[in-house]
């Protein structure tokens, strides 16, 4: 699957960025540094070297070097990142003339440079797969439960339970090995007991930490409107707490809100930030916009709020055209404010103006609100399975590759370890004991590194390695 042995490049860096960050792994890293950077590099320690760097025999720019050898590095190799400031064609040529050394380096494939650090040893399968994870995280929550992955947390708590199965099985197993002999080395209560504690910890472990790095893969749900529309109001409500503050002044909000809201079927990340306009002319006002901004674009959903008891729409419409969610949930806020009467006719023009049928909601008595939720609740289930598929729930719905191998494991393993209590208290002791190795590999697989019997198989590697991209 992954040649160890072969030098590997790749760009790491956002393809957007001015800064151009090319990662070098492998033994030949070193001498391949050596014959394009111009300031000497000393073999026998890492460090950071300015200088310049050939991209062509004619072109020289300036760069800087950043190396760490084996095994003090991510992938355990060396590792050398030469970082620059340039344009995607000087960046081009440069990896041209990398790639012509011969056989001495090779593009990498993706998730190639994380793969290494896991084979090698530098981190666990969890550990690894939470990289990829910090990468597309698109919110605070779903980097922090990305964050939390990547301390390894989850292998440290399953390291634990597979070492109580080892010791329990231990006593199992030499009780039948000396079984003709009158030595007992646990008797069968006090092994159910002992299994009975290790399930309720893996039970545990299914609706504590699991459960909550599902939140990697909930979906985006972001509030979206011009200033004092109605939409920090509207967080506090939706969520049932004040996450947000709220006042009538213009750009009380400048940061990214975010909570976790659970509808009828599925949960969701919902996020408030900085109402839009049309124009800045603060650095404050320019950067919230753009966090707003790229924040509502990779989002799922979008509830898009007016302010109806406004005349004027001309700046809700330019605020429009700012938003491309995949799909969105027009909202007409502060609906209490008007008669019914007039509510039914500000609807009309809002209906005219933006073309989409708006819901009146009020954030103080609650009309709409459940309403409001239904519809976000349907629309996930929509863009998720299918369109049209909201009367067929499915469990997919909170659940990607990523956790669903984690809780699938440990859900095997809680099952083999009920299946052993119940041999064990039948007098089946062998049987008992193959259901817990069967347990324990389970687990093992979680987080397991090479070699020996215990190791992944390859295709679930290149399932979860596939999903990076390159130079992670």
């Amino acid at each position: 699957m992954y040649e160890l042995d072969d030098t590997i490049v790749a760009i790491s860096s956002p393809e957007a960025g001015q800064r151009v960050i090319i990662r070098i792994s492998g033994s030949e890293t070193i001498n391949i540094c050596e014959r394009i950077f111009s300031t000497p590099i000393p073999k026998e320690q890492g460090g950071v070297f300015p200088g310049r760097i050939a991209v062509d025999s004619e072109l020289q720019i300036d760069a800087t070097l950043y190396l760490f050898l084996a095994p003090h590095s991510y992938t355990g190799d060396d590792i050398a990142e030469i970082h620059i400031h340039t344009n995607a064609s000087v960046t081009e040529a440069l990896m041209g003339n990398l790639l012509s050394s011969g056989g001495q380096i090779r593009m990498a494939g993706p998730g190639e440079f994380t793969a290494r650090a896991y084979l090698n040893g530098k981190m666990d399968l969890t550990q690894a797969e939470a990289v990829n994870e910090v990468v597309v995280s698109s919110n605070k929550l779903q980097l922090a439960a990305s964050e939390k992955l990547l301390a390894g947390r989850l292998g440290q708590t399953t390291s634990k339970i597979r070492s109580e199965l080892m010791d329990c099985l231990s006593l199992i197993e030499a009780g039948l090995d000396f079984s003709g002999e009158d030595i007992e080395f646990i008797t069968r209560p006090e092994a159910v007991e002992r299994l009975t504690q290790i399930n309720n910890e893996l039970e545990g472990l299914l609706s504590g930490s699991v459960r909550y790095e599902e939140v990697v893969d909930l979906p985006a749900v972001g509030i979206a409107g011009a200033p004092n529309a109605g939409k920090s109001s509207l967080l506090n409500r939706l969520l049932g707490q004040e996450r947000s503050i709220v006042s009538e002044l213009h750009k009380t909000t400048r940061d990214v809100l975010t909570g976790t809201l659970t509808l009828t079927h599925c949960k969701c990340v919902l996020f408030d930030c900085a109402g839009l306009i049309t124009e800045s002319h603060e650095i404050l006002d320019e950067l919230a916009q753009q966090a707003a901004i790229e924040a509502l674009r990779n989002s799922s959903v979008v509830v898009f709020c007016v302010d109806i008891t406004k005349t004027d729409w001309n700046k809700d419409i330019s605020i429009r055209t700012l938003i491309e969610p995949e799909s969105l949930i027009p909202a007409a806020t502060k609906s209490d404010l008007l008669s019914e009467k007039l509510v039914a006719k500000r609807l009309c023009v809002l209906h005219e103006v933006f073309g989409v049928e708006f819901l009146p909601i009020s954030v103080e008595t609650g009309r709409g609100i459940e309403l409001l939720r239904e519809t976000i609740d349907k629309t996930i289930i929509d863009l998720t399975v299918g369109a049209g598929s909201s009367g067929q729930v499915l469990e997919q719905i909170s659940t990607v590759a990523l956790t669903t191998r984690h809780k699938q494991a440990i859900t095997e393993a809680i099952e083999n370890v009920s299946e052993a209590i119940s041999e064990l208290k039948g007098g089946n002791d062998e049987v008992a004991a193959m259901m817990l190795r069967a347990a324990r590999q389970g687990l093992f697989d979680i987080e397991s590194a090479t070699g020996g019997v215990e190791r992944t198989d390859e295709q679930i590697l290149e399932r979860i390695f596939g999903r990076f991209c390159i130079g992670k």
